[in-house]
This record gives structure tokens, sequence and C-alpha cells, in this order.
């Protein structure tokens, strides 16, 4: 068995969140009497830290963003947990991959909301190690949240696969010496997943399971 460790991103890759992460910048941009959101910049921006994020969606600069962050999370809150659901075939194949590999998660959303989001959806338990923002001191796409994973359960690089649906998971592999796998039906095509040249690429969650054997 060449892996021990799978590290799954979060958004975009387990849970389809797109529409939560939409309609709270929509009501984050209400509050600050902005006419719009820029959807194709915060959908790009998916996967960075949440800052970034906030500053692409809503088009402010960075001095104007931590008021912006504060209401994103509060309406987040509000809304996120009716609008956001596993991807098909994921919950199966955690169940399956559980039994026979270490699992762990790496996302740019707050540890808090991370775990939150994670216990509603009933997939918290499955996982050894999760790590969000607060967990490191630089977000994707830099390597820490792997390395801080390979770190605490003792892996080497070489036994993990990355597993993420934007150019930054496949980065943030990458820059930790991890296989990577990147998935086409998140935020990311398969085309601009392709210039960062995972070692996989998949369309559905349950082929990542072609990747191990």
């Amino acid at each position: 068995m060449k892996y021990k460790l799978l590290i799954f991103d979060f958004d975009g890759t387990l849970a389809d969140s797109e529409a939560s992460i939409m309609e709270a910048l929509q009501l984050a941009a209400r509050e600050l009497g902005i006419s719009g959101i820029d959807r194709a910049g915060a959908r790009r921006s998916i996967g960075l830290p949440l800052r970034r994020t906030i500053e692409m969606g809503l088009g402010i600069e960075a001095d104007e963003a931590p008021e912006a962050v504060d209401l994103y999370r509060k309406h987040y809150n509000e809304v996120a947990f009716d609008s956001t659901s596993l991807f098909p075939g994921v919950n199966e194949t955690l169940e399956l991959l559980r039994g026979e590999y270490l699992l762990a998660v790496a996302s740019s959303k707050s540890r808090q909301g991370l775990d939150a989001m994670m216990k509603h959806l009933g997939i918290y338990d499955r996982f050894c190690f999760v790590a969000g923002a607060q967990d490191v001191e630089q977000g994707k796409p830099a390597p820490d949240m792997v390395l801080l994973a390979l770190e605490t359960l003792d892996i080497p690089a070489q036994e993990c696969l990355v597993v993420g649906d934007t150019v930054y998971d496949i980065e943030m592999g990458r820059r930790a010496n991890a296989d990577t796998c990147g998935v086409t039906y998140g935020n990311n095509s398969a085309d601009e997943l392709r210039r960062f040249e995972p070692t996989f690429l998949i369309n559905s969650f349950p082929h990542v399971m072609s990747c191990l054997e």
C-alpha cells in the first residue's frame, strides 16, 4: 500500500458549499452598500485564506477587509447549514477508506466553523486530523497544513496523497513533496488543474479509490 495518509480539502472537494459562500458574500455586500459581488473572482479565490476571498468577491481594498470578514462570517453561519451538502459518494467512500487509511482535512475555513460543519454533515468522526486557518502560520498554497499533518501523524511525505479541487490544493501538496489528486467537479476546471501537474485527476469523489490501487 503506497499511501498511509489521505488529506482532503473541504470546500469543493468533500462538500458543495459554493451556494452558501456566494449567499454570505451577497449579504455582506448589501450591508456594506456594495451593489453586487464578483462571482467569478470569488470562485477563483475559494481555497485561499478567507480575507482574500472577501477582497476578490467584494472588490474591496485590504484595509476594508476586516469589517467585511466579520459580516461574512456572521451571515455564513446563518445560511451555511441549510445550503451545504456532501458531494455524491463522499459519505460512502470515506467510510470505506477509514478502515485502511489515516484521513485528514486541510481547509482555509476557520477551525471552529470547519468542525461545526463537519459534525453537521456527519463526517467529523471519520478523520484523525483536521487543520483550519488558525492552525498554521501560512494558508494555502503554502505547504504548512500538509506539513503539520505529516509531523503530527508521523507519516513521510511519500506516503501521503493530497486531494483537492483547486490549484492551491495541488500546489500545497506538491510543496510538501506529497502526491496530489485534483478533482474536476469543484471550483477549478480540469485544464486549470492539469497546469499544476497533479499525480492524479478524477471527476467524481469515489474515483479516489482508483488512485490507491
